[in-house]
């Protein structure tokens, strides 16, 4: 007698024992996750995830295992199915090279300078920035969008092909800035910046083209958390275009002078746009979508998505035009307008914690989620610390106080976004290799390590204005511990990424993912 099949039982199971079941798990999202056998987790955990009715799901396996079809299902590996797999391991190799590893020397040259603001590393921490945004955030927004956006409509990816051509506009993109960067001036540089800009630019818009043409193919109604991704989208556009203007600005700057007047004024905005605008927005969208069905959080008590959607685009909008304003007029006016956008920054962080429930209980524990929860609590870090960025400047007679707005980006760059995206991935790339996460490293190490290099790096940027010898000869060790960690978790990742070709059996017998907990 076949065994019945219930809540509890694993998606894994059912197409063990059933294979044509597979084209029921298809119906609701399920699309190659897990390869060949299928994800790990039970069937509550996936109906909840993909927003199928469980009761419904149930009587159709239960009838499918009564009565299986009698042709035979054969599976198929398509590009869509593993195409996250080669963005996210081309994120690994960006932010180990060109982002981090780069980050971390311009940082050791910083300890031993004892200067944050060196006009000589300009060019490679520009070229350390646009790496960070294009090679690491975006290539991982991408690569996840690619594999979970169709799944999360119950449809299939428009053309895998174009999506797949994305990522070596991108990796050719980033590589060439990297080169122009480092050139600074001369037609070489602008060249190179051109085609760099280009290549980006054609990669977005062609990102941005195959989620609304896959969103359009579906028949699932529209979700709020839908809202947030299409502004996350319009703004990753106008970053990259605002990235060009301003590698072009600084590029054909007549003297080290006008070179810093732009950066003073194009610098900040631009920063803001990429992480407020275009990493925030698509992070709160896709937490929303994630994070309470992932890790059982429930619904919240008062639903304030409209108003935190409102409040981010808002006070990126107030702050991005009283910036410029008060730098280019002084009045005074405009700082207190500024200064009305960072409190408003601070009031979305909090909310969308709250909505998020961040800090209730989870009810699905794994390893993934002490990222998740310290990526949130980095948030409220980094928000309310933009509030006292102007303060700051009048208490310590600085103006705009350099030390400062770096320490805040830093905790939001890394304690928010980085630690967001090892989160997610730790826990969704098991889901999609087929392979139980409670049998992967718990990851501690590169937990611990990447919130001590944080933490150090905000206190010890901050204290340069107070203690420079101190703080400037342990501030490049910080560097060192997040490479450690990023490292760490990357080379984990991506060998769990290698794994989802293998069989299950031949997985779990893998002694490099035996680990005592």
């Amino acid at each position: 007698m076949a065994k019945k099949i219930e809540a509890s039982t694993s998606v894994a199971e059912v197409v063990r024992i059933c294979p044509s079941a597979r084209k029921i798990f298809d119906r609701h999202g399920l699309h190659g996750c897990g390869g060949e056998h299928g994800p790990a987790e039970s069937l509550e955990f996936f109906a909840r995830v993909h927003e199928a009715d469980l009761e419904v799901l149930l009587k159709d396996l239960n009838a499918e295992m009564t009565n299986a079809s009698q042709q035979p299902y054969v599976y198929r590996e398509t590009l869509a199915d593993y195409i996250y797999r080669r963005f996210f391991k081309a994120g690994i190799a960006i932010v180990l090279s060109l982002g981090g590893m780069w980050g971390v020397i311009s940082l050791l040259r910083i300890s031993v300078g004892k200067e944050l603001l060196q006009p000589a590393l300009m060019p490679a921490i520009h070229a350390h920035a646009h790496a960070m945004i294009f090679g690491w955030v975006g290539l991982f927004v991408m690569g996840f969008a690619y594999q979970s956006f169709p799944r999360f409509k119950n449809t299939t990816l428009w053309r895998a092909e174009l999506a797949n051509f994305t990522l070596y506009l991108m990796l050719g993109g980033i590589l060439l800035r990297a080169t122009a960067d480092m050139l600074q001036h001369g037609p070489w540089a602008l060249s190179l910046g051109g085609i760099s800009v280009t290549a980006e630019v054609t990669a977005i818009v062609s990102f941005i083209t195959i989620i609304l043409k896959t969103s359009r193919q579906s028949i699932a109604p529209h979700n709020p958390y839908e809202t947030f991704i299409i502004a996350a989208l319009a703004w990753f556009l106008i970053q990259a275009i605002f990235d060009g203007f301003f590698f072009f600005a600084e590029a054909t700057a007549a003297n080290l002078q006008q070179t810093v007047f732009r950066t003073a004024l194009l610098d900040a905005p631009l920063r803001d746009i990429q992480l407020f605008g275009f990493a925030v927005l698509i992070t709160a969208g896709v937490s929303q979508r994630f994070v309470p069905v992932v890790y059982g959080l429930g619904k919240p008590r008062h639903d304030r998505q409209k108003l935190i959607f409102w409040l981010m685009n808002g006070s990126l909008l107030l702050d991005v035009a009283s910036y410029v304003a008060l730098f280019i007029t002084g009045n005074a006016a405009w700082g207190i307008a500024l200064e009305i956008s960072y409190v408003l920054m601070a009031l979305w962080a909090v909310l969308l914690v709250i909505q998020l429930r961040i800090f209730t209980p989870t009810t699905q524990p794994d390893r993934s989620w002490k990222f998740i929860r310290a990526a949130y609590a980095w948030l409220l870090v980094a928000m309310l610390m933009l509030p006292f960025l102007m303060p700051y400047g009048i208490w310590t007679g600085e103006g705009f106080p350099h030390a400062f707005w770096g320490a805040h980006l830093h905790a939001f760059a890394v304690g928010f976004i980085s630690m967001m995206i090892i989160g997610v991935s730790s826990r969704v790339v098991p889901i999609l290799a087929g392979i139980d996460s409670k049998q992967l490293p718990a990851l501690w190490g590169p937990f611990v390590l990447l919130n001590v290099g944080c933490a150090g790096r905000v206190l010890l940027q901050i204290l340069t204005d107070w203690r420079p010898g101190m703080a400037y000869s342990l501030i490049g060790v910080t560097g060192v511990l997040e490479l450690a960690a990023l490292a760490w978790w990357g080379i984990g990742l991506w060998h769990v990424m290698n794994l989802s070709k293998m069989h299950r059996q031949s997985v779990l017998r893998s002694p490099a993912l035996l680990v005592v907990r």
